[in-house]
């Protein structure tokens, strides 16, 4: 390989290892230690409410079979929060009703922890892979 080749290379190699900032939200940024790890299950898409949702959350996957909880929803909350351990895969399921039909969304999470030093005012701990999308994107 010609030197330019290489100095080609080691330079496409240098870009496009550089890796963005997994924060990015400095009010979600914990400096005083690792925040308890919580999932966020969301569930409602602006334009489409869906009726008499139920929500099931598993340790680990689906298949397994290892309910941890069954929420039925009220209407006029838009996410649910729960406690969570950190590296534990987590997954769940929507259940509803549309003209007749039953509808089962699916999605999975393993909590995660990290640290950042340079993306917020000070030092701290975040969460992330913590989400649980739910949402319907259409019908």
């Amino acid at each position: 390989m010609s030197k330019t080749g290489i100095a080609v290379a080691l330079l496409l190699t240098l870009l496009l290892s550089c890796e963005d900032s997994l924060t990015g939200d400095c009010t979600e940024c914990y400096p005083g230690g690792i925040p308890p790890a919580k999932l966020i299950i969301l569930y409602m898409n602006p334009d489409y409410v869906p009726s008499n949702p139920v929500v099931t959350l598993y340790e680990g996957s689906i298949e397994d079979g290892i309910i941890i909880s069954t929420y039925v929803i009220d209407v006029g909350i838009s996410f649910l929060e729960v406690d969570a351990l950190y590296y534990k895969d987590y997954s769940a399921t929507l259940e509803f009703f549309h003209e007749s039909r039953k509808i089962i969304t699916t999605a999975g999470a393993c909590p995660r922890s990290g640290y950042d030093e340079s993306t917020c005012e000070e030092p701290c701990y975040f969460v992330y892979d913590n989400v649980l999308d739910l949402r319907l994107r259409y019908l």
